[in-house]
């Protein structure tokens, strides 16, 4: 305890009050590890040892309301803090700071914490811990028109300051209506926010007297936008093709039929576009029937390459095979035309093109009832090359299912299954300038998440699309993952930029296909 007397008196010394700066728990991208920080917005602030709460007691809430505990490890200038579950929960607990140092005012009071961060959308009585809980905040509404419901054991506080948290860490004081609300907040992103609750309360603390309770509700939680409805795909389907180029957006393919159902009726060979603009659909050339399919543009073409496709009738052994077939399409013609075949098929692989350099990387080669054959390198063709041969480039992996997209000149290549059957958040990033491979910030997300995700660079930022609809980017100034916003939860999908919205693509969910196309505008 005297420790703290110390430490906070320091926060004296120093101009800043020892309730300026508060415990908040800020989660990881994906959920799965927060750091607790003591600060007056949502970064560590220098000069202020966390240890001043260091007293905090921690649970996890899940979506049966059971609380387990949660240990805290010190790192650097955080107290990081590992998990369980998946999903929405609730972190919650209390930090007993003692008794203040003399001076501070007429009565001596007792300090206490209150940290509560929300995982996940909850709102209203999912975001409220209930009647024996001191002091806390509680939002409530839909992202943009969002309140706060300050609550002192279940009752709401009138007139109170509520010091809200936003963006960029401005902050903004508001008080509380008669219901205890604060005005509406039309801030998205991540938010946090605390407020005071002071009460009479006489006890002792190591021998010294105290005569008020003073606590202190913190709260840190996401307020996405919700995405908009952009359009329909002319089918529903999962593990295909898209990419938009030049106002419009290509969708080949895909799995059509319900998950693990391959037949030559489960595959499609249909081929669309539509016009980002106009929202008009128009059917275009199809081919094979594929899937484990992507699509890339260049040179005012369209590029498929490889892909799966099952030979087998619907109910009869299934014979699936991958295909080596490379084909460009032009839209001036409607016409498909034959490029360079792989040196041997290839489907679940992804694509990217940099400096007219076509560039396939992972995936693996199904040959009906003779096996399959993992991809050991990358494969490299030049565009601008009509008698060009596909060169290997050493590939430090061998995974399927992965997702590729191109980020300040490199190719990023996330995600993946492994031989052994494990979903990978492993992030490998080739640099065609070097012939070289470096690793970046693994995926955040559990393996349910990181399980076919979708990705596209978008005005300078590398976005990637979870399974459970979260979507982050990649910080680059910190080499980390950061949330961005939240998507309905698909696996199997695409993403593609469009101007100032990211779209998000079909997929598939609970088994099903989906024709759902979402638009998320991010700047």
């Amino acid at each position: 305890m005297k420790n703290t007397y110390r430490l906070l008196t320091a926060l004296i010394l120093t101009g800043a009050t020892a309730y300026s700066h508060f415990g908040f728990v800020v989660p990881h991208a994906g959920g799965r590890a927060a750091d607790l920080i003591i600060s007056e917005t949502l970064t560590p602030e220098p000069g202020i040892s966390v240890d001043v709460i260091k007293s905090s007691r921690l649970f996890i809430r899940d979506s049966e309301a059971k609380d387990t505990p949660l240990n805290t490890v010190r790192s650097g200038s955080v107290y990081r803090i590992e998990l369980p579950g998946r999903g929405s929960r609730i972190i919650h607990g209390s930090a007993d700071l003692g008794i203040t140092p003399s001076g501070r005012s007429p009565k001596p009071y007792l300090l206490l914490y209150y940290p509560k961060t929300l995982i996940g959308p909850l709102l209203g009585a999912q975001a409220t811990l209930g009647a024996d809980t001191p002091v806390e905040l509680v939002p409530e509404g839909e992202p943009g028109k969002t309140t706060l419901l300050l609550l002192s054991r279940g009752k709401p506080l009138a007139g109170s300051e509520v010091t809200l948290v936003l963006p960029g860490g401005k902050e903004k004081r508001v008080k509380t209506d008669e219901s205890g609300r604060t005005p509406l907040i039309s801030e998205t992103g991540r938010l946090a926010a605390w407020a005071r609750f002071w009460e009479p309360g006489a006890g002792e603390r190591d021998g010294k007297p105290y005569e008020q309770l003073r606590h202190y509700a913190m709260l840190v939680f996401d307020s996405y936008p919700k995405p908009a409805n952009f359009t329909t795909l002319p089918e529903a389907t999962s593990s295909f093709g898209a990419v938009a180029d030049q106002g419009w957006l290509y969708i080949y393919g895909g799995h059509v039929l319900p998950t693990h159902n391959y037949s030559t009726a489960a595959v499609s060979g249909k081929f669309n576009r539509v016009n980002l603009e106009t929202g008009q659909w128009q059917d275009l050339a199809g081919g094979p029937s594929l899937q484990g399919l992507n699509l890339v543009a260049a040179n005012d073409k369209i590029i498929r390459v490889g892909g799966m496709q099952p030979r087998n009738a619907p109910g009869t052994k299934q014979d699936i095979h991958s295909i080596a077939e490379v084909a460009s399409f032009d839209p001036a013609t409607n016409s498909w035309h034959p490029l360079t075949p792989l040196p041997e098929p290839r489907s679940s692989h992804d694509l990217a093109v940099i400096n007219d350099q076509l560039i396939v990387v992972g995936g693996w080669n199904l040959k009906g009832n003779d096996g399959t054959t993992w991809a050991s390198t990358a494969l490299s063709l030049n565009l601008k090359d009509p008698k060009a041969h596909w060169q290997a480039i050493a590939q430090p992996f061998q995974r399927r299912a992965l997702i590729t997209a191109v980020h300040k000149g490199r190719v990023y290549v996330m995600g993946g299954i492994t031989k052994a059957g494990a979903v990978s958040p492993e992030v490998d990033i080739y640099d065609p300038a070097t012939d070289s491979w470096t690793s970046g910030p693994a995926l955040p997300g559990t393996q349910t998440m990181n399980f076919a995700p979708a990705a596209a660079s978008h005005n300078g930022k590398l976005f990637v699309s979870l399974a459970d609809g979260t979507l982050i980017y990649l910080d680059d100034a910190k080499n980390q993952w950061t949330d961005a916003a939240k998507s309905s939860p698909r696996l199997a999908h695409r993403m593609v930029s469009s101007g100032n919205n990211l779209l998000l693509l079909g997929g598939a969910e609970k088994g099903a296909n989906l024709n759902l196309v979402e638009a998320l505008k991010i700047e």
